[in-house]
């Protein structure tokens, strides 16, 4: 069985000291307490993250400066390795346009006959569609 809890006059007196209805100044100091101690623990932890961001950060910029070796690369190689990918990029874009004027070439002999099959559609067209107006227009005047 468990133990009774033997009322005295000195626990009644306990609990109708501590109130069940805080007053409103206590309120305001314990909401400025739980507010401070949010903003606390919301710093901790950014600064938790920054410190892990730096470290990363200077490790991975130790590893690509130190994987790079600047020195050993001259210029006289860079300037040459970029005059021939220039010439390659010329010699490309000039097979690229004769691949289009040829393609243009191509297109413009096909291009009349086509261009007369619509040309004769767009006349079928346009005399079909005045015989629909005027069919629809005068059974709208009846």
């Amino acid at each position: 069985m468990p133990a009774k809890r033997r009322i005295t006059k000195k626990t009644v007196e306990q609990t109708r000291k501590v109130s069940a209805v805080l007053t409103f100044d206590h309120q305001a100091k314990l909401e400025r307490e739980k507010r401070l101690a949010m903003w606390a623990g919301v710093g901790f932890f950014m600064a938790v993250i920054f410190v892990a961001w730096l470290i990363n950060f200077k490790n991975n910029v130790s590893s690509i400066s130190g994987g790079a070796d600047i020195k050993d690369t001259k210029i006289e190689d860079i300037t040459a390795n970029f005059k021939t990918i220039i010439a390659e990029t010329k010699k490309n874009m000039e097979e690229l346009g004769d691949v289009i004027t040829n393609s243009g070439q191509v297109a413009a002999v096909k291009l009349p006959a086509e261009m007369e099959r619509r040309i004769e559609l767009e006349k079928l067209l346009f005399s079909l569609n005045d015989k629909l107006t005027e069919a629809t227009g005068t059974g709208e005047n009846k």
